[in-house]
């Protein structure tokens, strides 16, 4: 989706783990390694952007995890909404911003397979805690922050 706002516009990321392998996505605009991503739409809530980003740039189906301790708790007049793990705010240009929800979530596959034309042929690759470490030492497209959100979601799911 285009940008709906000029100086900030507000965003999902995941990190999708699948027996202890976290999915990166080469972001195919800025050439660094992210989580399937994307902005909220109109309407949608930041879980339903998490998932619908998911769904359209990898193919997967997945669950949002929260942190350690942190349980669902509905009531008749409010539906809980899995909290993000960390929340952003970045540069885009000097003029615009993102603020960016970054969510966890769990995947029963690893089978990408990209909903939109627009996603077909994305790098992405499933990587171990080890493989991060790797990455993060001999791949300057793995950003700090990133490498910190990768990371974190693979202890959030060993839990």
């Amino acid at each position: 989706m285009a940008h709906i706002n000029y100086y900030l516009d507000l965003c999902a990321e995941v990190f999708v783990v699948h027996e202890q392998a976290v999915l990166l996505r080469l972001h195919e605009k800025y050439s660094i390694w992210t989580g399937p991503g994307g902005h909220i739409d109109p309407g949608e809530d930041a879980n339903e952007a998490a998932l619908r980003e998911v769904w359209e740039e990898a193919g997967l189906r997945v669950e949002l995890i929260g942190r350690e301790g942190w349980e669902k708790s509905d009531t008749d007049t409010n539906i809980d909404l899995v909290p993000p793990v960390f929340l952003n705010r970045h540069k885009i240009n000097e003029h615009h911003d993102h603020s960016t929800f970054i969510f966890v979530a769990r995947s029963t596959t690893r089978d990408i397979n990209p909903q939109t034309e627009a996603d077909m042929g994305v790098e992405c690759v499933w990587v171990t805690e080890d493989e991060l470490e790797a990455l993060y030492k001999n791949d300057s497209r793995l950003r700090q922050e990133t490498y910190t959100y990768a990371k974190t979601a693979l202890q959030l799911t060993r839990m």
